[in-house]
């Protein structure tokens, strides 16, 4: 990933600005989670404000709730996904890799600027081994312009899990991982265009994430409000119409529509 891009997703995954009205979680569940530290990043403050990544977690983990996967799995899990890669430092291998990438994938001043996060200890302990994780890998993966339809995999016997990201040898590593296993499956999307869609109500100027297609795309249909408008997309060489009805003038469809 470029520098610039990289720095772009990480201002948008760092920004505060949900509360705990935004989830589809009670409050006495949400306070059960704060009073008892169950999430390590929220604050016992219910006017606190939480990220993307966290709001997107919160809603993932309270799927798992409302399937009756107890509090105490429910907070070792999210200390796998949030604690752990901080200390197994994910992200300098992750750097590592890149800067010994062999496919030219990255310019000379991106490696350099990889190098130079790998040396920045204070940099990479406060904010880049928090930034780059397995689990912010799969959200950007999903914000990137080319997308990928991302599923969080949970097994409730053995309580592993997976980010499965719906090719081959993700099916293949899930069969050997969870044969003849219950598997729990929580897709991003409907949780993710919920919480984009909020995105879209609250900022008025394009979003970083969104290509300038989308971008344009986004603002005819907020302020020019078509009541259909037909968009054709070139896919494997083959031209194909998409139609954005009124329906889509709701920002959690038009999110689920790009």
């Amino acid at each position: 990933m470029k520098s610039n891009i990289f720095n772009q997703l990480g201002e948008i995954i760092s920004f505060k600005q949900y509360s705990d009205s935004d989830l589809l979680t009670t409050s006495e569940t949400m306070n059960y989670w704060r009073t008892n530290d169950v999430f390590p990043f929220l604050k016992k403050n219910r006017m606190a404000l939480m990220t993307l990544p966290e709001a997107l977690w919160v809603s993932i983990i309270n799927e798992l709730s409302n399937v009756g996967i107890p509090a105490d799995k429910i907070e070792a899990l999210t200390n796998k996904i949030w604690i752990e890669p901080l200390f197994s430092r994910y992200a300098d291998e992750a750097l590592k890799s890149a800067i010994e990438n062999k496919k030219g994938e990255h310019s000379q001043e991106d490696v350099e600027w990889f190098k130079n996060l790998l040396n920045d200890e204070i940099a990479m302990h406060s904010v880049f081994r928090r930034d780059i994780t397995p689990y912010m890998d799969s959200i950007k993966s999903c914000l990137r312009l080319e997308r990928q339809i991302v599923t969080f995999i949970y097994c409730p016997r053995t309580e592993e899990y997976l980010f499965s990201y719906y090719n081959k040898a993700i099916t293949s590593e899930m069969n050997n991982l969870f044969y003849g296993e219950t598997l729990i499956s929580i897709p991003y999307l409907p949780h993710l265009a919920k919480l984009i869609g909020l995105d879209m109500e609250r900022h008025k100027e394009d979003l970083q994430y969104l290509s300038d297609i989308e971008n344009q795309i986004r603002r005819t249909i907020i302020f020019d409000k078509p009541k259909l408008m037909e968009v054709v997309v070139n896919e494997n060489g083959k031209s194909k119409i998409h139609s954005i009805t009124e329906s889509h003038k709701n920002q959690e469809e038009l999110a689920k529509f790009f």
